[in-house]
Formats: C-alpha cells, structure tokens, sequence
C-alpha cells in the first residue's frame, strides 16, 4: 500500500497525502495486483476529482476478523443522487474529460473488491468524503503468494 500511496503523492503533487494506519502488518487474502488497483483507483479518483490543496487520508483498521481500507477526503463531496460505481458514472463529465477521467475506476473497484468476497460503500458530504473498502484479513501467519501484507513501517 505505501508504494501505491507514493505514486499518488508523485502524480498528485498538489495535494497532501497521509497515512493513518496501524503498527501491526495487516493481511488480507487475495490478488497483490487486484488490491493495488483498487487503492490506486480509489486515489486517482480523489486526486481528479478534487482540487489542489485537498487532504486526502489513506487509512486501514482491524475488527471482527475484517480489514477496511478507507480513502478519506476533504474536498467538495460527490453529488447527491450520483451512482460512483456503476460504469461511466461522471460527477462532473466536463472536468472528468478534462482531467483524463473514463469513468470506469470506481466500477473496477466494485468488482475487485466484490470478487474478494468484500464491500465497497461511500459516505459524502460536502468537505468530507470517505470510501470504505471492507475485506476479511487472512488467519494464517506468514505470507503466500495468494496473500497481501500491508506492512506500515
């Protein structure tokens, strides 16, 4: 997660990236690739949809045998009524256009994420928006190379 937390930090220069995660590695079951793509989506999507000087929080917590991932912003909030994970959903197809937006990433997410057995919600308002991913964390020790470690040192 931290190098996909870098990469937007470089194509996003003009926001301020954080991390809020937890001392302990986490780690989730499932596709390395797949799960990079979701948080890049997820972060591409704050940094086109936002402006400049936008704080966006990248953040992970641990309960009930669950991880959720949060992207946390405080931008102007998604539309009301906007569905942000079917295909081709645009909040604002002009600036989208502009800024190289397909509308495809968040549907991409949705169904990586549904494939790992997980869910994907949004919570938004004008100033803050928060989209949760919420995955089960793996019980065995150790690493495979089905299995994702997420280490925050």
């Amino acid at each position: 997660m931290l190098d996909v937390v870098g990469d937007a930090r470089i194509a996003g220069p003009g926001h301020s990236w954080k991390l809020a995660l937890p001392e302990d590695p986490v780690i989730v079951p499932g596709d390395v690739q797949r799960l990079h793509q979701v948080i890049g989506n997820l972060l591409s999507n704050a940094r086109t949809h936002t402006p400049p000087g936008t704080t966006v929080t990248t953040g992970l917590s641990v309960h009930n045998g669950r991880v959720d991932l949060t992207v946390t912003d405080d931008g102007p909030g998604i539309p009301e009524g906007l569905e942000v994970f079917e295909r081709f959903a645009r909040g604002d197809s002009s600036r989208s256009r502009a800024a190289g937006s397909t509308g495809l990433g968040l549907s991409i997410v949705a169904a990586v994420v549904g494939a790992h057995d997980g869910e994907v919600s949004v919570e938004s308002v004008p100033g803050r928006t928060t989209f949760t991913v919420s995955l089960r964390t793996s019980r065995r020790k150790g690493r495979s190379q089905q299995e994702h470690t997420t280490d925050p040192g």
